[in-house]
């Protein structure tokens, strides 16, 4: 098992267990949700498994521990459609990045919206090539859904990609933005106001830490130890 494995919510369920698991929870607990999550099981058939089947299990999670490498991708493909993820700032419109302010305020639990504003929905032609359609603001949730379902490390890193260009792009272009705020009926001041938030949007927050690096080898030396105390 790698992080190339998971989709958008697995991490999503994955990193709260990890971070800040219930406070009457168990090491056991801990890694019995991982192992469900990670392999689609239901908590009765975790609770099925003989010994052997969940340590052998148990042992895959060490992926955890891993830095989660990758790098940005043209495309992602799920559910039988495919995205093409936009890194040209100007291409996207001013609509777009005021959805990112309110979206980056949950990083982790939004990703997948976040993602569905920077991405082009694109569809087949008969002869079997893949072209741009035309990106619908009210099916902003459709896209989001299909992209949490995706591939974990495709998404993560072209997001991360994106914000580091978008960041520095709104510092050079503000009177851009408050002019095409303007054509779209905000007033100066409103516009001015939004570029000022624009501009804080994902400060400090580029790059997540995504899981303590230690967390699941400590649990899992935790465990080996009850089990030989036993």
């Amino acid at each position: 098992m790698t992080w190339n494995e998971l989709t958008i919510w697995q991490y999503q369920q994955i990193y709260p267990i990890v971070t800040k698991p219930e406070k009457d929870w168990t090491n056991l607990d801990v890694e019995s949700k991982l192992v469900g999550i990670i392999y689609n099981l239901t908590d009765t058939q975790v609770d099925s498994l003989s010994i052997q089947q969940f340590n052998n299990l148990r042992a895959t999670l060490s992926f955890l521990d891993d830095k989660i490498e990758g790098k940005p991708v043209k495309y992602t493909e799920v559910n039988g459609k495919r995205y093409r993820f936009v890194y040209d700032v100007q291409q996207i419109k001013a609509a777009r990045y005021i959805e990112s302010k309110v979206f980056s305020t949950d990083l982790i639990n939004n990703l997948h919206k976040l993602a569905a504003s920077m991405v082009m929905p694109q569809r087949k032609t008969w002869y079997g090539r893949w072209v741009n359609d035309t990106y619908d603001a009210a099916k902003h949730s459709e896209y989001a859904a299909d992209l949490q379902a995706s591939n974990f490390v495709h998404v993560y890193h072209s997001v991360v990609f994106f914000y580091q260009v978008y960041r520095n792009w709104i510092e050079v272009s503000q009177a851009y933005l408050i002019q095409e705020m303007m054509s779209k009926g905000m007033s100066p001041e409103s516009a001015q106001e939004a570029v000022q938030i624009l501009c804080s949007t994902l400060d400090g927050n580029i790059a997540p830490n995504l899981l303590p690096t230690t967390k699941i080898s400590q649990l899992t030396k935790a465990m080996n130890f009850q089990q030989s105390s036993s």
